[in-house]
């Protein structure tokens, strides 16, 4: 598939000046890959790795035309992009490739590869296009509201560009430091914070022309509002080679959501509540395996998690310990959770509750009545 995205790349010219090109950027590319461990390519094989991953991906993510066909030409021209809606029209193809660590190539070298077959004067830069593409695919995949966005600033490379469409647009409100403070921790179960806090769980839909992700989770009342995840075999894939790019980052948005997510729905109970609340869409074969996949994420993943700039929902969680460790919202909140599960239960507790109000209030006129008579 690859040799035949650089013979469409490059309409069957030879790859030599193109080869050349790229080895004049190796130095600056390898010093794109000094985090990984394998740097034992040689300069030939690390140069036709960049083409044919390259190319792959331009074949892809654009969309090219023969300016000589449009013409009415038998002369074979250089490509001309028209737009960034891909070249495969495949959108799983475009999905799976965004997250395979080999197809993370430098922007810089995907924009000379097209520089070199194109005339790009005048035209939206690779990023551009691209970033049209993976926009549209994200909002496919209900990963991001439909509102347009530019491409994200300070993108090097295909995930990298996911990352910064994937970031809240309205975080909560940052904390101030306060030593009297507990330290934050470890978050209670969904059904635990229904049962303990009385909390609501409420799907915080996308709206069309308001900017917004899947990490844009929200606190208010005692309603936590999140939006909806739809989890199937390709979630956890996205979630965990984003968190392994965070890693050497300072502000780690992703794998606080997923901490939060992995914590919240790690039992089957949670995800039956999330499930029904809207929050979680599930297209896995039972509510077992989501809870599994949840709680599974977190593997040798490390987040200092009282540091507000790794852990963006840090204020949220202590809202929601404030409210826990209140009396009245534990007694509401039980009460709830034991009498009413559904409409019978809820019924019977509130002529229950009825009739020991009335009893208790004939008890009270009983002693009234007997005292005034004396």
């Amino acid at each position: 598939m690859k040799e035949q995205a650089v013979s469409y790349i490059l309409s069957g010219d030879k790859p030599d000046d193109l080869i050349q090109m790229l080895e004049n950027l190796e130095d600056k590319v390898r010093r794109c890959y000094a985090h990984l461990p394998d740097h034992s390519l040689s300069s030939e094989h690390f140069c036709n790795m960049l083409l044919h991953d390259g190319c792959y991906l331009l074949r892809l993510f654009m969309t090219y035309t023969d300016d000589s066909e449009e013409a009415g030409s038998d002369n074979s021209t250089p490509q001309a992009p028209v737009t960034g809606a891909g070249g495969v029209s495949d959108s799983v193809s475009q999905r799976d490739t965004l997250f395979l660590c080999e197809n993370q190539i430098p922007f810089f070298v995907l924009q000379k590869i097209h520089e070199h077959v194109t005339d790009a004067t005048g035209r939206p830069s690779v990023l551009e296009c691209i970033a049209h593409s993976v926009q549209g695919l994200l909002q496919a995949q209900l990963y991001i509201s439909n509102k347009a966005r530019p491409a994200p600033g300070q993108t090097s490379h295909l995930l990298q560009l996911v990352r910064g469409f994937f970031l809240p647009a309205k975080p909560p409100k940052a904390m101030e430091e306060n030593t009297a403070r507990p330290r934050t921790g470890r978050w209670r179960r969904a059904t635990e914070y229904r049962c303990h806090g009385n909390i609501r769980f409420k799907c915080k839909d996308f709206v069309d022309d308001i900017k917004s992700s899947i990490l844009d989770v929200s606190y208010q009342g005692g309603t936590l509002s999140i939006p909806p995840l739809r989890v199937d075999s390709n979630t956890w894939t996205i979630l965990r080679n984003l968190m392994a790019l965070e890693e050497q980052m300072t502000q780690r948005y992703v794998t606080a959501y997923c901490v939060f997510m992995s914590q919240v729905a790690g039992t089957v109970e949670d995800v039956k509540l999330l499930v029904g609340a809207g929050i979680v869409e599930q297209f896995l074969a039972s509510d077992k395996q989501v809870a599994q996949g949840f709680a599974n994420l977190l593997s040798d993943v490390v987040l200092h998690v009282d540091k507000q700039e790794q852990n963006y929902l840090k204020p949220i969680w202590h809202d929601l310990d404030m409210r826990c460790n209140k009396w009245a919202h534990r007694f509401m909140g039980t009460c709830r959770e034991q009498h009413c599960r559904n409409g019978l239960y809820t019924i019977a507790f509130i002529i229950t509750a009825i009739l020991f109000a009335s009893g208790l209030m004939q008890a009270v006129f009983a002693v009234l009545s007997y005292k005034f008579k004396n």
